[in-house]
């Protein structure tokens, strides 16, 4: 029988497949608007690099900013209406892209697609952390890279083969259908309503979501009550004050900031025309389609992984995997700018590291520091501590996305892909030394461990 907090986390896991459908979707559009023929691309002329950088860099300079407010916004209206608030930018900047015939409204659509992603990624994990039991809130949290990654897949599986206008339709209804089934059938957390003094509510969540009665939920209200009791509401500087959530925060914005600098958001972007540059023996569509589904195959693997090992295993073998399937990248380019001949020989190697780091990457990069986050900090800090990781994170994603071209002209393919490829090596140690595994620990347990290891 499928539980309903489950239920509940497949209605969020629908906004987050809607949010980073955003993250692939420069893909497939890039060869369409640097196109002269009108017939494919709605803008007048086609766009140029300075352009093609903004449309790609825009999403994650409103992201920044839509992190910033929405942990105020959550401890002030709920978290269940922030998530729905959050579904209306997405809706909005896709219509806007089906109509769009000048540059200036991909900026201004891609800005609005950011606000949300940002406030997404910051409200999504909390939000089944607070709704799941201790045992069930890493398998759960780990859902979100499923979707997240079906979200990546959806623009390399259509994208290529359609037009413009006729490809942003079909995206408009991933943020109408997600706001429909969250009101239908998703509770505000029991968290929030307690803090907020509304225990009879919070009750009966609790009893929707556990499928019990009074009597089995009430010594987890009394948890609950004691981790509000426990902390005073917050502010940012309270957790530089803390050494314990110094910590907490330093490990958790390091893990999102490592996410980017691994090259999966460089990737993501500049998939068709990393492929097209690279010269296989398939065509970049029919090579970023392949991409895109072993993307949303792979995902599926973290989910087991942690419910099996844990959290820190497998972001240590994600980043160690990742470091190696990127140097092979880089080192394809390499051969094929000082030896051409015997890079026509390795044609296959572009698309199997590309896969490889796929992978590795779904294995626990790619939505695992989400998840530590989203455990590490108190009731007080948790939204303050959520979006401000979340601004870190897309801080991070916008020098990948706005300078990888740059970095192409100065360091060469080779030579960005092996500065990825170090940058990940680094997240395996930073890992080793800092990450610690919370499988099975209640929230109260993490926080007074994270205060006795300072």
């Amino acid at each position: 029988m499928v539980s309903n907090a489950l239920v509940s986390v497949f209605a969020v896991d629908l906004l987050a497949t809607s949010g980073d459908i955003t993250q692939t979707w420069t893909s497939p559009m890039y060869p369409k608007l640097y196109s002269n023929d009108t017939s494919v691309n709605p803008l007048a002329k086609p766009i140029t690099e300075e352009q093609d950088a903004w449309i790609g860099s825009l999403l994650n300079i409103g992201a920044m900013i839509g992190a910033l407010p929405v942990g105020f916004i959550a401890d002030t209206i709920g978290r269940k209406k922030s998530l729905l608030c959050i579904a209306i930018p997405h809706l909005v900047a896709y219509l806007m892209f089906v109509f769009a015939d000048e540059v200036y409204m991909y900026y201004i659509a891609r800005f609005i697609n950011g606000l949300s992603v940002g406030a997404g990624y910051a409200l999504m994990p909390m939000y089944i952390a607070e709704i799941c039991t201790d045992k069930t809130r890493n398998s759960y949290t780990a859902t979100l890279n499923i979707f997240w990654t079906f979200g990546n897949f959806l623009p390399y599986a259509i994208g290529p083969y359609i037009s413009v206008q006729i490809f942003n339709s079909i995206l408009v209804g991933f943020p109408a259908v997600f706001i429909v089934v969250f009101i239908l059938v998703a509770p505000e957390t029991p968290l929030y309503l307690v803090q907020k003094g509304r225990i009879e509510e919070a009750e009966k969540c609790l009893m929707t979501l556990r499928s019990t009665d009074k009597a089995g939920v009430e010594k987890e209200i009394i948890q609950i009550k004691d981790i509000i009791a426990k902390h005073e509401d917050g502010t940012l500087m309270d957790i530089f004050r803390n050494p314990g959530l110094r910590r907490a925060f330093a490990i958790s914005a390091s893990l999102v900031s490592f996410g980017q600098l691994a090259g999966s958001t460089a990737i993501g972007y500049y998939l068709q025309p990393i492929l097209e540059e690279s010269n296989t023996h398939i065509t970049a569509d029919i090579g970023s389609t392949l991409c895109g589904a072993w993307t949303f195959i792979s995902s599926f693997s973290s989910s087991f992984a942690i419910h099996r090992l844990g959290q820190r295993i497998p972001l240590i073998i994600s980043c160690v995997g990742n470091a190696l399937s990127i140097f092979a990248l880089g080192l394809y380019f390499h051969i094929r700018d000082t030896d051409p001949e015997k890079a026509s020989e390795l044609s296959w190697l572009p698309i199997a590291s590309l896969l490889s780091f796929i992978a590795f990457y779904n294995f626990g990069l790619s939505g695992i520091p989400w998840a530590v986050s989203s455990q590490l900090f108190p009731n007080n800090v948790k939204a303050i501590s959520a979006a401000s990781i979340s601004s870190v994170s897309w801080f991070f994603s916008f020098l990948t996305t706005n300078f990888f071209n740059d970095m192409n002209d100065t360091f060469g393919r080779a030579g960005t892909f092996w500065i990825f490829s170090s940058a990940n090596l680094v997240a395996a140690v930073f890992t080793i030394i800092w990450v610690p595994e919370t499988k099975g620990m209640s929230f109260t347990e993490i926080h007074d461990m994270l205060q006795n290891e300072v």
